[in-house]
């Protein structure tokens, strides 16, 4: 809850933990406590099926990269919205 009101009010929390969780069921249970502390979503798949968590995520950094510039990602992926590309220029 704190970071639930240290983001401020109308602010959606999405937690990301799960490259960085440890132990076996480390990544289950960080998804669950942050939900139940506030959060919307998670980048777990598994938490999202298995508690009902709405899931929200990002592309690898080897999938980006694997491009020749940042207008190949918007015109052939249509992608611009969901990578934040919106004004840049490759």
């Amino acid at each position: 809850m704190r970071m639930k009101i240290a983001a401020g009010k109308g602010k959606r929390l999405i937690e990301f933990g799960l490259r960085r969780a440890q132990g076996p069921d480390g990544a289950m249970m960080a998804s669950q406590y942050s939900y139940l502390g506030g959060f919307q979503g998670s980048s777990n798949v598994n938490a999202g099926f298995l508690y009902g968590i709405e899931i929200s995520g990002t592309m690898a950094h080897s999938f980006i990269t694997s491009f020749e510039d940042l207008e190949e990602i918007k015109v052939n992926y249509g992608c611009s919205e969901l990578i934040g590309l919106n004004g840049l220029r490759g």
